[in-house]
């Protein structure tokens, strides 16, 4: 047979592999005998030399401290993180659903406009403020229409009936006084003071004075001198700016637009508007008021607001209050949108005893 040569290297290294088990020692020269008999490589005892031991059970502890804080280091940055990704899902998803509810309200607006635009009287929804429910694709809405013509118009309402309805609100007779020199002063286009009222020299300090011209947004009330923000909260679902009259439509007027006229106590109005929903739109029963409350007036359908409430099937609730006005839109719809602001759910007032289905 043919021997096969080893390279050198491989065969020094048997060698020395052979001697160490012959001698019993390691490549640093010692002892494997004493190692295993607990002497440390210098030959020391390890029971003589409890120093070199408790350094290294030190390093080791150490470093098991080091990973055991690194872990929890670790640990808590991936909570953290996952906490925020949750928080941040949570508020991804409720914009969403604020946004589905907004749309699904504004639909509801639209519906309205279609419902007021029907030719059929029989089938066209009331404007008195009676409420309706309807299901739309994206869930249901509840819906109430009232008449501009059924509030009184703060830029056309006289002396008289305003400091009826400020008397019927507040109770003090001195203070409606005030607050109706206020107003009457504020939209007047003079300078001169009414007994009660104030002009720009009362407005000093507030960065405003009054401005002499018609209200161009309710809001504008409540920069008028005297008015809290308390009455202004009771007064706001009884005005307009829109139906241009002296006076109320009852025909047209929600229950507390009738309520805050002089002389019809909650009984009162509570069976007119039984009687009116029970009556044909085109014969409505009349409504008698003390002599010298607020004047009566007819017309109307030419501005409304209308208030939605729509509802997610996962049970948010979103809210709008619109007013619109008949007039050709560039689109070539009936309405344009004079007012839309968001309202807050719970604010609309539509409760569910309250609503009636739409057939």
């Amino acid at each position: 047979m043919i021997s096969r040569r080893e390279p050198c290297g491989i065969s020094l290294c048997r060698t020395l592999r052979a001697l160490r088990v012959q001698t019993g020692t390691n490549p640093h020269g010692v002892d494997s005998g004493a190692r295993s008999a607990g002497q440390s490589p210098n030959g020391m005892d390890a029971v003589s030399n409890p120093a070199g031991l408790y350094h290294r059970s030190r390093q080791r502890g150490l470093a098991l401290v080091a990973v055991l804080w690194a872990v929890t280091l670790l640990t808590i940055m991936a909570a953290s993180f996952s906490l925020t990704m949750q928080r941040d899902s949570g508020l991804v998803r409720n914009a969403q659903d604020r946004a589905r509810g907004l749309a699904l309200a504004d639909a509801g607006v639209h519906y309205s406009m279609l419902m007021l635009s029907l030719p059929d009287q029989r089938k066209r929804w009331r404007s008195d403020g009676t409420p309706y429910e309807t299901l739309l694709p994206g869930g249901p809405v509840r819906v109430r229409i009232l008449d501009e013509a059924g509030k009184i118009d703060i830029n056309a309402v006289q002396e008289a009936s305003l400091v009826g309805i400020l008397t019927n609100l507040v109770g003090n007779p001195d203070k409606a006084a005030a607050v109706s020199d206020a107003i009457l002063d504020w939209r007047d286009g003079d300078d001169l003071k009414r007994l009660h009222g104030a002009e720009a020299d009362d407005y000093r300090g507030k960065g405003y004075g009054p401005q002499n011209r018609n209200f161009q947004a309710l809001e504008e009330l409540q920069m008028v001198l005297g008015m809290t923000p308390a009455l202004y909260k009771k007064l706001e679902p009884l005005l307009t700016i829109y139906s241009q009259q002296d006076g109320i439509n009852p025909v047209k007027a929600g229950r507390e637009a009738l309520l805050a006229l002089p002389g019809l106590d909650e009984k009162t109005v509570s069976d007119y508007i039984a009687l009116r929903r029970q009556s044909p739109a085109n014969s409505p029963p009349p409504l008698v008021v003390p002599p010298g409350s607020v004047q009566l007036v007819t017309g109307g359908d030419r501005a409304y607001t209308v208030v939605v409430e729509a509802r997610l099937p996962e049970g948010q609730v979103a809210g709008i209050k619109a007013v619109i006005k008949r007039q050709r839109a560039r689109s070539g719809a009936p309405f344009v949108i004079a007012s839309w602001k968001q309202q807050i759910p719970g604010a609309t007032g539509l409760s569910d005893d309250q609503t009636i289905a739409n057939p």
